[in-house]
């Protein structure tokens, strides 16, 4: 029986996923330009997003584009930028420093609210993300990535990540 569920869940995702072409190399090396991704429109309907976890967002700057960045900061986290590295509850965040030579960005901190989450490109030296516009609200995630399906040499399952 519960086969059954997961296969008609399953189904019900992919009905409703929304799709996705990634532009720009601020997911790299998660992501690249060009590919064609699925975000589960359901998973956030009866958990909230976590680290590691790959978003989509709608809404943020004001703009009405779409946006594809990964959960560093959860609700309550405390973030600091210092030095050239993420730091999320005083311990660094994995991946590539977000700067390359000087300092690009000023020393700043936030505690995330309760709706908040901190939200950064892999790519962290090209990627417009919560450096410059802030922690992103809960009501603009719109989805988890789930599935790259194309091209085909290069689909794959994304969850779990």
């Amino acid at each position: 029986m519960r086969g059954i569920l997961r296969f008609f869940y399953h189904v019900l995702v992919f009905a409703t996923a929304a799709r996705v072409v990634v532009t720009g190399g601020s997911m790299h090396p998660a992501l690249d330009s060009g590919e064609y991704v699925l975000f589960n429109r359901l998973a956030y309907l009866r958990r909230r997003p976590k680290r590691g976890d790959v978003v989509l967002l709608r809404g943020v700057q004001g703009g009405k584009g779409a946006m594809v960045k990964r959960v560093v900061g959860i609700p309550g986290d405390s973030v600091q930028l210092l030095q050239g590295l993420v730091l999320v509850n005083d311990a660094p965040v994995e991946g590539a420093p977000f700067s390359e030579g000087p300092d690009l960005w000023e020393p700043a901190s936030w505690l995330l609210g309760e709706e908040e989450y901190f939200l950064l490109g892999d790519a962290r030296d090209v990627s417009t993300d919560s450096r410059s516009f802030g922690p992103g609200v809960r009501r603009a995630i719109r989805g988890r990535a789930w599935l790259v399906y194309w091209p085909l040499s290069r689909w794959r399952r994304l969850e779990g990540r």
